[in-house]
């Protein structure tokens, strides 16, 4: 990562970029994560963990990117899935 004239982060990709999701605690999420990232030919990681209820769910989730378009394009279709809530 590097800092262009406006003090804006500018990524040099391809890099790996790392992100959270949470979701509402509901089956299947995980996988349906995993098969965003294989349909956009990423190969990655994809962790969880469980709130203290168990009511929410946070995934990390790993991945080399080529580009800025292909990353928001992941994010894009993780922010679609059921019980999606937020994203850092």
């Amino acid at each position: 990562m590097i800092e262009n004239c406006n003090n804006k982060k500018v990524i040099d990709y391809p890099a790996e970029i790392i992100f959270k999701a949470v979701f509402r605690n509901k089956p299947y999420t995980m996988e349906s994560i995993k098969t965003i990232l294989h349909e956009n030919e990423r190969s990655g990681s994809v962790t969880s963990k469980e709130s203290s209820g168990g009511k929410f769910i946070s995934y990390t989730i790993t991945a080399v990117m080529d580009s800025e378009d292909q990353l928001n394009k992941i994010c894009t279709e993780v922010t679609m899935l059921e019980g999606f809530m937020s994203m850092f």
